[in-house]
């Protein structure tokens, strides 16, 4: 199946809409049938009297194939839509080694606080904010997000006990890095130490980062002997 007729086919869906077959120009009768067919078959897709469906969980599927067959993630993700952007994100972090957990809540002295993605694995401890940025923003308005996240990655370092639910290793001995994720490319990459990657990146910013990079901020975590608890 052609890269160019899933990627449209991801923007045809968006907004639960239904597909009509013959808005799938460009392909021969045979060869469409044979790949509508190929489509409910591998569960991406189900199809009847003329018409395509995709639904959240089949559309954020079709991503990851065309993301692996080497579509640019930018290019995929603009049809995405909010719930469908932090999922794609969570597929790319589960399936590079990490463990997650989305829409992270928990309370702190300030009052409750929500991680989007809260990521790790054997080397770091990433706290991320999922951002449908694409382009044009100011630098105060980034340095606003920046400031955020580290407050909300700096409440979540005073729980430890919130990660040892989710069955961290050795949280005391860990540092949270808040990270920023946005659709597209922008034109900062570091806002007061907190890294702002675009999705097109994701996979070159966790495969080359250094462990003891002190150009980005990291946040301990709390020893949990001397804490207070909330419940």
């Amino acid at each position: 199946m052609s890269v160019d007729l899933r990627v449209k086919l991801l923007q045809l869906t968006n907004n639960g809409c239904a597909v009509r077959v013959k808005d799938l120009d460009g392909l021969q009768t045979t060869r469409l049938n044979r790949t509508l067919i190929a489509l409910g078959d591998s569960g991406l897709a189900s199809f009847a009297d003329g018409f395509l469906r995709m639904n959240c969980s089949q559309r954020v599927a079709l991503a990851e194939q065309l993301i692996h067959s080497g579509v640019d993630p930018k290019r995929v993700s603009r049809f995405l839509k909010w719930q469908e952007f932090e999922d794609f994100a969570e597929d790319i972090l589960s399936e590079n080694g990490f463990s997650t957990s989305k829409h992270l809540i928990f309370k702190s002295p300030l009052g409750r606080r929500e991680i989007d993605i809260f990521a790790w694995n054997d080397t770091f401890t990433l706290a991320v904010d999922c951002k449908h940025w694409a382009s044009g923003l100011s630098r105060g308005r980034m340095r606003d997000a920046a400031q955020a996240q580290v407050e909300r990655a700096t409440a979540l370092a005073r729980r430890p006990e919130l990660l040892h639910r989710l069955n961290v290793p050795n949280p005391e001995r860990r540092s949270i890095i808040p990270l920023i994720l946005a659709l597209g490319e922008l034109r900062y990459r570091l806002i007061n130490d907190v890294p702002i990657v675009s999705v097109s990146r994701l996979l070159s910013f966790l495969y080359g980062i250094s462990p003891i990079d002190p150009a980005i901020i990291r946040v301990p975590v709390l020893d949990g002997s001397s804490q207070t608890r909330l419940m």
